[in-house]
């Protein structure tokens, strides 16, 4: 089942490549990308206390400290 949504690693890198190497997007910094191209993240993927939450369990289960409020 997962195959049928999978995508080659080439594919998956393409966005990636594009936006280390495109001088278009040479100034662009913060932005979010999907298929070489800006979106809009989700409304989870900008929910600050959220991703304040997956670092700080992210360090705890690294091992690494975690960073100072």
């Amino acid at each position: 089942m997962a195959k049928t949504f999978a995508i080659s690693p080439e594919k998956g890198a393409d966005t990636i490549v594009y936006l280390a190497s495109s001088p278009e997007v040479a100034r662009v910094s913060g932005a979010y990308f999907y298929k070489c191209r800006p979106a809009t993240p989700s409304k989870e993927a900008q929910d600050d206390a959220a991703a304040r939450r997956l670092w700080l369990e992210s360090a705890r289960l690294g091992g690494l400290e975690s960073p100072s409020s």
